[in-house]
């Protein structure tokens, strides 16, 4: 099917001719973002409980740009691993802190995660015609746990070998 260009008056401001001129050129993007953000259907029950999936969101970008920074400074081998992280807590300027944000925010994830899983329980979202959603959700849960376990082995510590004890005995 091909799409039609639209027209647009002469006197539009130019940020609608620009507007104009993207959604002409991509119209699946602009038709993808009417259809599923702009004028989705919202229900009339929408209360506390749906934040939970945009604040999960939220801590996941905020763990994978402190991981990021992390990670410029980390020494992936096993004599070295500990003395990078001690590095990136005593040298780095801010590296505590990062590091902090990045550890107290895996177990924000967690809790966040839990309680949209929650109410996915609640309001029954695992039932037809979602039952794929729930699937793919329980998948991305599942390779979520498998992440924060690798990153629980990163330091290379006491910790990280008692951890992996115990999920390993599992």
């Amino acid at each position: 099917m091909a799409h039609e260009f639209k027209d647009i008056s002469p006197n539009a401001t130019a940020g609608a001719k620009v507007t104009n001129w993207f959604e002409n050129r991509f119209p699946t993007a602009f038709d993808a973002y009417r259809v599923h953000m702009s004028e989705y259907y919202a229900p009339k029950n929408f209360n506390f409980w749906y934040i939970f999936g945009s604040l999960a969101l939220l801590v996941l970008v905020i763990q994978i740009v402190t991981g990021i920074f992390l990670v410029m400074h980390y020494k992936p081998d096993a004599a070295k691993a500990f003395e990078s992280v001690e590095y990136i807590m005593r040298d780095v300027p801010w590296g505590w802190l990062i590091r902090y944000i990045h550890s107290t925010g895996a177990s924000a994830f967690f809790i966040v995660v839990y309680l949209h899983m929650f109410r996915g329980l609640l309001y029954g979202s695992y039932r037809k015609p979602r039952e794929l959603v729930w699937i793919f959700g329980c998948a991305i849960f599942l390779a979520l746990m498998a992440e924060a376990f690798m990153g629980y082995l990163l330091p290379w510590g006491q910790m990280s070998y008692w951890g992996a004890q115990v999920i390993v005995n599992l």
